[in-house]
């Protein structure tokens, strides 16, 4: 178990020796061993003790602290090795558009790609005639091979965002008929359950990155693509784009397509919009860790870190984003 996830509301997290013990109203709910734990992600009505903060700080395990939403609160990181030397070339990189350039063509090029996919993945399982999911796919295609040719971020953003319209268009047609409607995209805050859970993987997703990227030694809110804005991690958010189709949408549709989930698992968020009920989300994050096993998210994310600062360092010239084929 590589992530202990703890969303039972007025749960309590305590240590007794190397192991941490979830109860609830003197109530056992687990004993798990720290040593073995990469991380531990814990929901705002949790409760956690210093001593059990304490004893993950030791076994360098990060604790992270989540709403409901998915939204990062905060977070505890152990110390880092020396990571001086990549923060002064990651810094130095910032002063230069053409690295910011280079590295966001790869990032971009790799998530047209893995959203191509994923609609030819569904035109390939799914029987009867698939022309609509096709043709998007191959629209896809030739956005994804014009990006090698842009010279600025401002037309970067724009073929992404031409393949966003193109994806989210056809992407109602990959759920199973359940009553539910996707509207398309919407985000702040989400209205409907299909958009609630996308969104609640993509705070995961990009949560994830920004908790590598800081025990590596990156700074996680210094990125290439996204804007720097005060609280939002730019680079987790880069990194994330390429994996958003592959593991969070077909994550989502996998939810709703077997019914794993419905509309009834939703209930209205105080800040607005829909949030998951505390059963649901026990399904929801047992769906993300099947997920993360067997794509080997984790192995990919530290592959692309290692990766990331070779090429911060000069060693090479781009990233290589991570891809996902349909077959």
């Amino acid at each position: 178990m590589p992530v202990l996830y703890v969303v039972e509301p007025g749960a309590k997290v305590t240590k007794e020796g190397q192991q941490l013990v979830i109860s609830k109203d003197d109530r056992l709910l687990g004993e798990v061993e720290v040593q073995g734990l990469e991380s531990v992600v814990v929901l705002s009505s949790v409760q956690v003790t210093t001593q059990a903060l304490c004893e993950l700080l030791r076994g360098g395990v990060e604790f992270a602290l989540i709403n409901s939403h998915g939204r990062l609160l905060g977070q505890l990181t152990p110390p880092t090795a020396n990571n001086l030397d990549l923060r002064r070339a990651q810094y130095a990189a910032e002063t230069d558009p053409l690295f910011a350039l280079t590295q966001s063509k790869l990032i971009t090029a790799a998530k047209i790609n893995n959203q191509c996919q994923v609609l030819l993945r569904h035109a390939l399982d799914e029987p009867g005639a698939q022309g609509a999911v096709e043709a998007a796919a191959a629209e896809l295609s030739v956005l994804a091979d014009r990006v090698p040719q842009v010279t600025e971020i401002a037309a970067l953003l724009g073929l992404e965002g031409q393949a966003a319209t193109l994806y989210w268009k056809v992407f109602p047609q990959l759920l199973a008929p359940s009553g539910l409607s996707f509207p398309g995209r919407q985000k702040h805050p989400p209205p409907d359950p299909i958009n609630a859970a996308l969104s609640l993987g993509y705070s995961l997703l990009t949560n994830l990155l920004t908790s590598q990227l800081d025990a590596v030694g990156f700074d996680p809110y210094l990125g290439f693509l996204h804007q720097e804005t005060y609280g939002h991690p730019a680079l987790a958010l880069d990194l994330a784009e390429p994996f958003r189709a592959p593991v969070v949408d077909r994550m989502t549709l996998r939810l709703f397509n077997l019914k794993i989930l419905c509309s009834d698992d939703f209930q209205p968020h105080p800040e607005g919009g829909l949030h998951l009920t505390d059963d649901a989300l026990r399904h929801f994050f047992a769906e993300w860790e099947r997920v993360l096993q067997k794509l080997a998210i984790r192995e990919a994310i530290r592959q692309q870190l290692e990766q990331l600062a070779r090429v911060y360092r000069g060693a090479e010239p781009g990233v290589q984003p991570w891809r996902w084929m349909a077959r």
